[in-house]
């Protein structure tokens, strides 16, 4: 049996103590992420608290477009050419967690992150191993019917996450006088920086049956509101929030309301995260105090029947599910928006280029790696089972393969740990984007000894005005940049660093990966992995990334022959880099169905039973 909502209030302060001292690193790492675009913050019932807080949060320091939505929301939103997201979800084990979680699994959002209590194993069983699962520390006290020491400890964490000092007192308010009984209905009157207390009030009144409840900020009620406020003055109870900044607001609208009125002011003049958590708890502390007046433990209120079964209506089979396939993802690249002129042109294209490819023999094939041959998040890591198993017997059977990659040493180290050195012959390596290449089986030097080139790139980037907070590595063939950790977005990063180059006369070309910017010679290209294969194998090249778009890593080796796979983000151009999945499955989950498509015959290799749609 759940235990009552007063143990819940009891344990807030140790819950708020143990997340004040809890490492924020994790958590800020995901949100860095999702900072460097546009994202959806997704929540249901109590966490749209947190969905709220985060979408505002997000704005205001990553400067990037965001919004909070339901579960139901969120599955219906059409993909973008770029927007991440994260949902909130403590057992993950809901049916609308798990509807999203799918949608993450398809890279309908990029990057996506959970936060949970659940581990990340037990998450990726559903989101896939490309979305990143912060894992929250125990609860002091378990929450019962409503989320409450959840909300709280989720709450500090996205200001830690988000903001580099954020002012906390050492402990939370003590509770106040309780106030008089609310009446029946209740207004919550709010500045848009406390809108996620007001949400909070209005999940707490509402789901507990102890009052209806809207929302409004200050001056939307000044728009015709009010009116009804006045019909039903007697039956409402106004609650009004304030910190430092809405204070006059606040108490200039409170004061012309009529003198009859039941107004709650509910003010906290410290920085705005105080004021945030200070209001939040009172929030929590109300329903407490409410309820046992009406005869409720709002932790443990009677769950009517068919409440319990609408809780647990699966939505995966009650709502259409939207993938994104060839055409559409074509359509996104070209960045022109939905119409049938377009569709049709390019299901035209599609059929034209499945047509072609049919016939074709290839003697060789090129692959991108990271997110390609392993998923972005597990680089560090072997590729799966699956992708190893089918490369080998690809070698086995005769085919050259090349591997083009951003990488350098630790490529040439990992594909010798899990290919027989049989094969090592067979393998072509196109490493820091094609500027170092060799066979497997040859000897691979220190390639971490800076060159004159090298060295002039770093110090063309050191009048940069982020160059304090990005983390450079120098290589001979490379230079690598990425955004130091405590930096919340990435911004124009890949365009500073261009016209940085650019003004400062050193030739380098700019490659943007899904984890880092990467700076190569000007002659260096992945392109020439493609054409040292065709030379090797006397015949046609297929090859394979994940980020064909324009700008992304792979656009020029996707772009180089109309013999070109994205499994996930595709070029505008419609002769080549088509994505043939059905959009329930992108990077080396995808990779291992092009590849058993790839079938022996007479002359080469054809790819047979892709469908292209």
């Amino acid at each position: 049996m759940k235990a009552p909502y007063a143990d819940e209030l009891r344990a807030l302060q140790k819950t708020y103590a143990s997340m004040l001292a809890a490492d924020p690193e994790p958590l800020r790492v995901a949100l860095e992420d999702l900072g460097r675009g546009p994202a959806v913050f997704v929540g249901s019932g109590g966490t749209m608290v947190l969905a709220n807080l985060a979408a505002r949060l997000h704005e205001w320091t990553a400067r990037q477009p965001a919004r909070a939505s339901t579960s139901l929301e969120f599955v219906d939103l059409p993909q973008m050419t770029q927007r991440g997201a994260l949902l909130f979800t403590s057992s993950a084990e809901h049916p609308d967690a798990h509807r999203v979680l799918a949608d993450l699994r398809r890279a309908r959002f990029r990057p996506a992150a959970v936060l949970t209590h659940r581990s990340a194993d037990h998450v990726a069983d559903v989101a896939g191993p490309d979305v990143r699962v912060v894992q929250m520390p125990p609860l002091a006290q378990p929450d019962g019917f409503l989320a409450t020491g959840s909300i709280l400890q989720m709450v500090v964490g996205l200001l830690r996450g988000y903001l580099e000092c954020p002012m906390f007192d050492d402990r939370l308010p003590e509770p106040a006088e309780p106030d008089t009984v609310l009446r029946p209905e209740v207004v919550v009157l709010t500045a848009p920086a406390l809108a996620p207390v007001a949400c909070d009030l209005e999940v707490r009144l509402v789901e507990s049956g102890l009052a209806a409840v809207q929302v409004a900020d200050y001056r939307n009620f000044a728009h015709g509101r009010h009116t009804g406020f006045a019909r039903r003055m007697d039956d409402t109870t106004v609650i009004a929030l304030s910190d430092s900044e809405s204070e006059a607001l606040a108490n200039g609208t409170v004061a012309v309301l009529p003198r009859g009125a039941d107004v709650r002011r509910w003010h906290h003049g410290g920085e705005w995260p105080q004021a945030l958590v200070s209001l939040l708890v009172r929030s929590m502390r109300l329903a407490g105090t409410e309820g046992p007046r009406a005869g409720l433990d709002v932790a443990r209120p009677t769950v009517p029947a068919f409440g319990r079964r609408l809780y647990r209506l699966p939505l995966s089979k009650r709502l259409p599910i939207h993938l994104t396939g060839a055409v559409e993802r074509k359509l996104l690249a070209l960045g022109t928006g939905e119409g049938d002129e377009m569709r049709a042109l390019y299901a035209a294209a599609a059929n034209k280029w499945s047509a072609e490819v049919a016939p074709q023999r290839f003697g060789a094939l090129v692959l991108d790696y990271d997110g390609t041959v392993c998923w972005t998040s597990r680089r560090r890591a072997l590729p799966g089972g699956a992708v190893c198993e089918v490369l080998e017997r690809l070698l086995e059977s005769g085919l050259i393969i090349g591997f083009a990659s951003g990488r350098g040493q630790s490529l040439h180290r990992d594909l010798r740990r899990w290919l027989p050195e049989s094969l090592w012959r067979r393998v072509l390596l196109g490493l820091y984007n094609g500027a170092v290449r060799l066979r497997l089986d040859e000897t691979l030097g220190d390639l971490r000894e800076s060159t004159p080139w090298s060295t002039s790139i770093v110090e063309s980037l050191a009048a940069l005005p982020l160059r304090a907070r990005l983390d450079v590595q120098e290589r001979g063939a490379q230079v690598t940049v990425e955004l130091a950790r405590g930096t919340l977005h990435q911004g124009r990063l890949d365009e500073l660093v261009r016209e940085r180059l650019a003004s400062t006369g050193v030739p380098g070309q700019v490659v943007a990966s899904g984890h880092s910017l990467d700076i190569v010679a000007a002659e260096a290209r992945k392109t020439l992995v493609v054409d040292a294969t065709a030379e090797l194998s006397d015949a046609a090249v297929l090859a394979i990334g994940d980020q064909g778009q324009a700008g992304g890593n792979d656009h020029a080796l996707l772009a180089h022959s109309p013999w070109t796979l994205s499994v996930d983000r595709c070029s505008a151009d419609p002769t080549r880099c088509w994505y043939a999945g059905n959009g329930r499955e992108v990077g080396p989950d995808l990779l291992v169905r092009y590849l058993r498509a790839l079938r022996s015959r007479k002359r080469g290799f054809a790819l047979s039973g892709l469908e292209v749609a």
